[in-house]
């Protein structure tokens, strides 16, 4: 049974690598994608990536966790070596490190701020009121009003179509 515990760890941990992949990729070519004129086509294009991401991302996240249970799950019920834990609890490790490296909610908000994604209706995160809420308090703790006022004001624009 340990045995099969351990080739699922390595499967997810492999998905979860797999999953970083096309993460990364997707956000190189929305990346050039956002260097070019937009057109609505691009746009949709880019927020498919994203969408595919953000759904990359939550399964990656349930793989971690589902990893870190098993790894429990050996430690507790199974007297096993401290080689063999170390080599459980690496491939859950690894998996989290790797799901950190991604571009999280978190950083395409900084990359917003920083003005290198524009807020606009083409802004992946656009509809998001979560993300909108935290764009303005930004704005409102350096003082940014004026940007707050477009930001609202591009919303209510947004809202009333």
């Amino acid at each position: 049974m340990i045995e099969l515990l351990r080739k699922t760890l390595e499967a997810l941990r492999k998905r979860t690598e797999r999953n970083m992949e096309v993460i990364h990729q997707n956000n190189m070519i929305a990346q050039a994608m956002l260097e070019e004129p937009l057109t609505d086509e691009q746009s949709e294009k880019i927020e498919a990536r994203y969408q595919e991401n953000k759904k990359l991302m939550k399964e990656n996240s349930e793989s971690i966790q589902l990893q870190y249970e098993i790894t429990k799950f050996i430690e507790k019920h199974f007297h096993i070596s401290g080689q063999k834990k170390r080599e459980a609890l690496g491939a859950f490790q690894v998996s989290a490190e790797k799901e950190q490296d991604t571009h999280s909610k978190q950083q395409i908000l900084e990359l917003t701020i920083r003005g290198e994604i524009p807020f606009n209706n083409k802004h992946p995160y656009f509809r998001d009121e979560e993300f909108f809420s935290q764009l303005l308090r930004h704005y409102q703790r350096t003082e940014q009003y004026e940007t707050c006022q477009a930001l609202l004001k591009q919303r209510r624009g947004w809202q009333g179509n």
